[in-house]
């Protein structure tokens, strides 16, 4: 039992591992670097049963469970936890929304003692958690990128599962090992070679414009392939971006079966949406056309009497991350505001959405080649 008077953010730490991983493969490389802040929250199905009677309750019958932990990290050069949670940190050749929707991951979240600076300093149990809470065969549920002006670039992820456990003493995973990683010392990953790309936690000036592939809609881009939103040139872009965000929801359904009351697989609801929102500051309007006939530039192709074709969206960051969300994004809806007698500038917001294609690549993380640049 902890003798904490409270709980604040360095005397937490977090981490993941495939289901299943025993104690002693768990280490360092299972820490979570750059966490903004975690949230576990436990909901217990009740259903209720009346009989005639009596207006008294017959019975309130529990059902299984439902764990939800919500993370959010800055993006920073260490593993995304979306790779962390799906197929390890290292070494798989496995990608795409599918095979990552499948997988499931074990989350440990660790409480130390207060009155330390960091975690490696803590000496109670042995330097090891105090407490730490175990959720186990969770699940990826949500997952969103935000890329702003303003900020650290961020990954938010949610976690579903069925079981939750609050561990004390011996029985914690989060070793004194482990937890020497956050020494006082710990700094964002970056600052290489092309293998070990640069740029550490991740900011406006680190969103590769000239390696991105930026939907053909956006007013200002020029062409289709790598670095279409930029002039090489003049070394300036041709779109003044403001925020990209990514984002998708798993709908995940429980199957359940008689004799056990666990649901025996909680699989993705297919097909995902995967939704894109990407916002510029305007200089002459954002030049989509919504018309009866359709968009008369798509005639005799397979977008005939359409206003939007199917495009292609790629961001690169400059710590060797990349988002795909393949070539079958369509634009939803486009938004022009702003510029108002305050003296607020004109803004256009531009909404994709595309299904079943997100893919998320990481020098040094993945095994993948990057299909756009080949890296």
């Amino acid at each position: 039992m902890s003798t904490n008077t409270r709980i604040f953010y360095a005397c937490q730490a977090v981490a993941i591992a495939n289901m299943g991983t025993p104690s002693g493969n768990w280490g360092t490389q299972n820490m979570i670097h750059g966490v903004q802040q975690v949230g576990i929250t436990t909901n217990f199905k009740l259903e209720q049963a009346f009989e005639l009677g009596q207006i008294e309750i017959y019975q309130n019958i529990e059902g299984v469970p439902d764990v939800e932990v919500t993370l959010e990290k800055d993006i920073d050069g260490y593993p995304l936890m979306y790779l962390m949670a799906s197929t390890g940190v290292v070494g798989t050749s496995n990608s795409g929304i599918v095979s990552r929707a499948k997988s499931r991951c074990d989350l440990r979240l660790g409480i130390f003692d207060e009155s330390v600076n960091h975690t490696a300093a803590a000496t109670t149990n042995g330097g090891a958690a105090e407490v730490e809470v175990y959720c186990s065969g969770m699940y990826i549920s949500n997952l969103s990128y935000k890329m702003t002006t303003d900020g650290p670039f961020t990954e938010s992820m949610t976690l579903a599962g069925n079981n939750k456990q609050w561990l004390t003493g011996a029985n914690v995973f989060i070793s004194s090992t482990m937890a020497h990683v956050f020494d006082g010392n710990d700094s964002p990953l970056g600052f290489g070679t092309a293998a070990s790309p640069s740029g550490g936690i991740q900011v406006r000036q680190w969103f590769m414009v000239n390696e991105s592939v930026l939907p053909q809609s956006i007013y200002g881009v020029v062409g289709s392939g790598v670095g279409n939103g930029y002039n090489a040139a003049t070394n300036t872009n041709n779109v003044h971006l403001q925020s990209v965000n990514i984002s998708t929801d798993f709908s995940r359904q429980e199957l359940l079966e008689l004799g056990f009351k666990n649901p025996y697989a909680r699989p993705a609801n297919f097909p995902i949406e995967v939704k894109c929102e990407i916002e510029a500051i305007s200089t002459s309007g954002d030049f989509v056309s919504a018309l009866q006939t359709g968009n008369p530039n798509l005639y005799n192709t397979i977008g005939s009497g359409d206003n939007t074709a199917q495009e292609t969206i790629y961001v690169y960051l400059k710590a060797g991350m990349g988002f795909d969300l393949g070539n079958k994004n369509r634009l939803s809806s486009v938004s022009y505001g702003g510029g108002d007698a305050k003296g607020g500038n004109v803004t256009v917001t531009y909404s994709y959405s595309t299904f079943n294609a997100f893919d998320v690549y990481q020098v040094g993380h993945t095994s993948i080649t990057n299909p756009y640049t080949g890296v």
